[in-house]
């Protein structure tokens, strides 16, 4: 899958997201080492990721995390949304192996990339899929292989990161949750049919097309 806006292509210089990557681990490790606590709050979290509060929460719980109220010394030891000192690290670790800049950079809900769904198992288990927001398809594919190496691309959508949420929600009605953005849906066909919908009515990125099976299948509706 092509990066976003078009000018970016699936060949995105290998040292400038290691770059990226490690600009985001030095911004979390400053952030750590100024911090004794056991939590750290959503709005800490939120500015090394480079999203607003309202993203980080949407993301964070995405990922199966679950944010309690604690006092951190980062809002005050007032009482804030945070999570976890451990999970903290997990999350920003997930989110730079995903190639995405650190909070110098664009901010995730103006970012371009791609909507998919993944066939985790499809020879054994064709009903479980990964549903989630990438910028590039080809990198998070061979992640997911790392660990399911049959893993394909059932279908993508044009999508930008403020979408994630809404679109995960629309895709996954009827489906059972089994993990962080996996899900067993009886009826893959609706799945994507629900997808259709939705990227439908959605402003026109400047990515270029959906893809089904990883085929072109028309261009992005406006």
């Amino acid at each position: 899958m092509a990066d976003v806006g078009g000018a970016q292509s699936y060949d995105e210089p290998e040292d400038r997201r290691c770059g990226e990557g490690l600009a985001l681990v030095a911004d979390w490790q400053e952030v750590m080492a100024m911090s004794t606590v056991s939590h750290v709050s959503l709005k800490e979290l939120a500015r090394t990721l480079g999203m607003d509060r309202s993203h980080a929460r949407r993301y964070v719980l995405g990922l199966g995390y679950r944010p309690v109220k604690q006092r951190t010394a980062d809002s005050g030891n007032q009482l804030a949304l945070a999570v976890t000192r451990d999970q903290a690290d997990e999350i920003v670790k997930r989110r730079r192996e995903q190639g995405f800049p650190s909070s110098g950079g664009q901010p995730v809900d103006q970012e371009h990339g791609y909507f998919y769904v993944v066939q985790l198992v499809p020879d054994l288990e064709p009903r479980r899929v990964k549903l989630g927001f990438a910028i590039s398809i080809p990198d998070r594919l061979s992640q997911h292989r790392t660990a399911a190496p049959t893993a394909s691309v059932l279908r993508q959508w044009p999508c930008r990161g403020a979408w994630e949420a809404a679109a995960l929600d629309c895709l996954a009605q009827g489906c059972r949750r089994v993990g962080p953005e996996v899900f067993d849906c009886d009826d893959l066909d609706r799945l994507t049919e629900r997808g259709d919908s939705f990227f439908r009515v959605m402003p026109q990125t400047s990515n270029v097309r959906s893809t089904s099976h990883g085929e072109q299948c028309g261009s992005h509706h406006e």
